[in-house]
């Protein structure tokens, strides 16, 4: 059978991001308070069905943005200049109490090098010097051409999206209308782990787009319909991605949600 978990906040969720680890059960979620312009984060443990933590770091501020979450690192960048779009600074928390470890200024985060390193580079002038960084001092140095075991990296699924001009849209739409008795979907969102098959689909409803969830096997069993948004304005990113057997998604902009298909 699935198991459902919700965590909802009192901010928005901005951005959420699995650790790359593929046997992790651990996501990081961006966090923003638009009337005191706080950002805040906070760790969910999707097996455990539990929010690890949830913390307002100091050193983080409104222009901070969720960049990578590896091994038991988070990775932020900061933007000292708001006005251009370019991160300045990286700075590394830890992903088991949310607490700071340090800051690199100058420099942005490039990948992953292996379970100790990342790659970094900082500006010179018009170019970029690539570096290795030690995920645990900041210490710099020079990058080699070899390092540790590759990390095996994590296969992430989003969905597909379709509009009306999609060639797939009618075939979609009208499977949709059967199973929901007449939901009249206007933009698609599709994805598919079988016999499992996945639709994020908006409706109209009095001139505001609303947001579903459909999941159904291949068999057209129905396993949830479940209603995301209401009252939106317009139509948002796609709100749902697949990590495994987990299926992570969003509901009214707030509220962390997972379903594990067994």
């Amino acid at each position: 059978m699935q198991k459902v978990f919700s965590q909802r906040f009192l901010q928005n969720i901005w951005r959420i991001l699995p650790n790359a680890d593929p046997d992790s059960d651990l996501w990081v979620v961006e966090l923003r308070d638009t009337i005191l312009k706080k950002v805040s984060f906070s760790v969910i443990d999707t097996a455990q069905m539990t929010q690890l933590w949830h913390h307002s770091p100091d050193e983080a501020d409104w222009w901070s943005s969720l960049t990578a979450f590896s091994q038991n690192s988070i990775f932020l960048h900061n933007y000292r200049y708001p006005d251009i779009p370019e991160p300045t600074d990286l700075l590394a928390f830890s992903a088991t109490d949310g607490h700071f470890r340090w800051a690199l200024p100058g420099h942005l985060m490039v990948r992953q090098l292996d379970s100790r390193h990342i790659e970094v580079a900082t500006k010179s002038g018009e170019q970029f010097i690539h570096k290795e960084c030690n995920v645990e001092t900041a210490a710099t140095a020079s990058l080699k051409e070899n390092y540790g075991p590759q990390m095996e990296k994590v296969i992430l699924q989003e969905p597909v999206r379709y509009r009306k001009d999609s060639v797939y849209f009618q075939k979609l739409a009208s499977f949709i209308r059967e199973i929901t008795n007449g939901h009249e979907a206007v933009t698609i969102d599709y994805l598919e782990k079988r016999p499992y098959i996945m639709f994020s689909y908006y409706i109209y409803d009095l001139d505001k787009s609303v947001q579903y969830l459909l999941i159904v096997t291949d068999q057209r069993q129905l396993v949830l319909h479940e209603q995301l948004s209401e009252e939106r304005e317009g139509m948002g990113r796609s709100t749902m991605m697949l990590k495994a057997s987990t299926l992570v998604y969003l509901k009214n902009n707030n509220e962390f949600s997972s379903l594990t298909l067994s």
